[in-house]
């Protein structure tokens, strides 16, 4: 009978597993289900009880974010900050890293701390001197003090996360690259770059979706001309109202280039998240 008893046992806990599985994904799942739906129903369909879940979908939330809140202009600022911002930041965060990680600096464990205390500062505490200085300088309302301003925030990370990933290659693999010929930059290209790529696909998009949702130095140093998604998200909640609709609307344009972006990436993203996480 035990016999019998053992495989019936495995397929109870197997269904046991599927189901916790289905609950989990069902809960997290919810909120992006009500927010896709809310933007394809009218307010009063939102707001009715009980819940309206059978109606007609309209697209009448997002026509008014593009005539009525520019949606359009704002999508392609933070496009065009957001990725140059990033690219900036894996580019120089990365090289950082590698000099942290390979060459025999005098006290760069201090350096690397240094690096990473920038990260503990709090965003508020260094906005207003930025709004001066970038007043003073004549690049306020710009792209240009945006993508600095966010590829700064990003480049700690970068280099604290690259620099692990370095630290997991092994350093021989490098030595005989440079043994057959090859300069310390075509080493870095040839033979340490496609090691790096899970690392640098799962650290470039940790670093663009803290840029792509940041509020607080997009609404404090940009007037209208480089405003970003998230400043004109919030325009739809006001102290009278909240315009369900259009913010559920913002919400899910505003999902769709991580969305994209971690389905282009999920290849790497994996064993890059996976040995991220070795060491500290």
């Amino acid at each position: 009978m035990s016999v019998h008893r053992a495989p019936i046992g495995r397929f109870s806990k197997m269904i046991l597993v599927y189901m916790l599985a289905l609950l989990a994904t069902a809960f997290f799942a919810f909120p992006i289900f009500w927010m896709v739906t809310a933007s394809l129903k009218s307010d009063q369909s939102i707001t009715a009880y009980p819940p309206v879940w059978v109606f007609a979908p309209s697209l009448q939330n997002y026509v008014k974010l593009v005539e009525e809140l520019g949606i359009v202009k704002m999508f392609i600022n933070s496009a065009v900050i957001v990725g140059l911002s990033t690219c900036l930041a894996m580019v120089c965060g990365t090289l950082a890293a590698y000099a942290l990680a390979r060459f025999d600096i005098r006290n760069k464990q201090l350096i690397a701390f240094e690096v990473l205390s920038i990260r503990m500062l709090p965003p508020i505490v260094s906005v207003v001197p930025m709004f001066i200085l970038a007043r003073w300088l004549g690049v306020f309302d710009t792209y240009w003090l945006l993508i600095a301003a966010y590829a700064l925030s990003g480049l700690p990370f970068v280099v604290w996360v690259m620099r692990v990933f370095i630290q997991d290659i092994p350093q021989s693999i490098e030595e005989a690259a440079l043994i057959d010929g090859c300069s310390r930059l075509e080493a870095f290209w040839r033979v340490m770059l496609p090691l790096l790529l899970p690392g640098l696909a799962a650290t470039m998009v940790i670093v663009f979706m803290f840029a792509w949702n940041e509020f607080l130095l997009a609404s404090m140093l940009t007037s209208n001309a480089a405003k970003t998604l998230p400043v004109i998200a919030a325009n739809t909640l006001n102290a009278k109202s909240i315009a369900w609709g259009m913010a559920s609307a913002a919400g899910v344009i505003m999902s769709l280039p991580v969305v994209v972006l971690v389905l282009l990436m999920q290849r790497y993203l994996v064993r890059g998240l996976t040995l991220g996480a070795v060491r500290g």
